[in-house]
């Protein structure tokens, strides 16, 4: 069970969970990946609130959050939702962390809103190239992803173990916990609402992709990119796109690691991470 309390807010008309730690020092938002929840950055919130106000959000449609039919999902939508939500708690600018695609609404709160982003944390942020794991592939195509992604506890274990270097992060108690959230009514249909927002069988959309890139020299923001050597989920050399077009970019490449270093490489995770923010917020 987690340690962390809880909270619920209305973004909009979105009733949406979060979890909230620090009193003091500048805000941090954390954004999970698609499939995830608050629950991915377990091993991180206490860590960082110890210099920082942050927030984990379920994102809408994920967790415990609201998960209504009419919702499009796209990533754009998930961006101003995600800049909606700060504006609820009264914050006007943020560090923004994500992984996988909450490091690509990262990118795109950066793009619609640069005055409300004071920097990226980017963990293996998805949609940067076309390559992808062929599950997501599979998962995008009408019908056969309805059949695929029906909650059962082994696929999702399964799953969850290509995301790890380590598979011992996947216990029982993890799966189940996944497994709870994925059965909830809405689940699955914004699941892959949201993957086929931006992904296709042939991979993520070489017109997305190639947008994306255009866009990124234009986002003058302090970015770090931490990627995990043995990602199977997104290629670590799609950091090195990142290196090439983002201005003012660091990136560091963890091994051994998996798609997941705030879980699989939460000691290092949370020092680079406040390391990065310290030099920006001058402390």
């Amino acid at each position: 069970m987690s340690s962390f309390k809880d909270q619920f807010v209305r973004v909009g008309n979105i009733n949406t969970r979060y979890w909230q730690a620090g009193a003091s020092g500048s805000a941090v938002i954390l954004l999970h990946g698609i499939g995830c929840s608050v629950l991915e950055w377990q091993s991180n919130l206490a860590a960082l609130a110890a210099h920082h106000r942050v927030f984990a959000i379920d994102l809408l449609g994920f967790g415990l959050s609201d998960k209504p039919q009419d919702e499009t999902y796209g990533m754009r939508r998930l961006a101003q939702f995600t800049l909606d939500f700060l504006a609820t708690q009264g914050v006007a600018r943020a560090h923004f962390a994500g992984n996988s695609m909450g490091g690509r609404i990262a990118l795109e709160c950066a793009l619609i809103a640069p005055e409300r982003v004071a920097s990226m944390l980017l963990a293996a942020p998805a949609g940067i190239g076309r390559e992808t794991l062929i599950n997501f592939k599979l998962a995008s195509v009408r019908g056969l992803g309805e059949l695929l992604t029906q909650p059962n506890r082994f696929g999702l274990k399964m799953l969850w173990k290509l995301a790890f270097r380590d598979r011992s992060f996947v216990t029982k108690e993890f799966v189940e916990a996944r497994y709870q959230l994925a059965c909830l009514p809405g689940a699955q249909a914004a699941f892959l609402k949201t993957l086929r927002s931006f992904l296709a069988f042939g991979g993520f959309p070489r017109e997305q992709v190639a947008a994306l890139q255009a866009a990124l020299p234009a986002i003058r923001k302090p970015a770090l990119v931490i990627w995990g050597w043995q990602d199977k989920l997104l290629p670590v050399a799609h950091a090195d796109i990142l290196k090439r077009l983002l201005p003012e970019v660091q990136v560091q490449v963890f091994d051994p690691c998996g798609h997941l270093p705030q879980i699989e490489c939460a000691a290092r995770f949370n020092e680079q991470a406040l390391r990065f923010w310290a030099g920006l917020d001058g402390a």
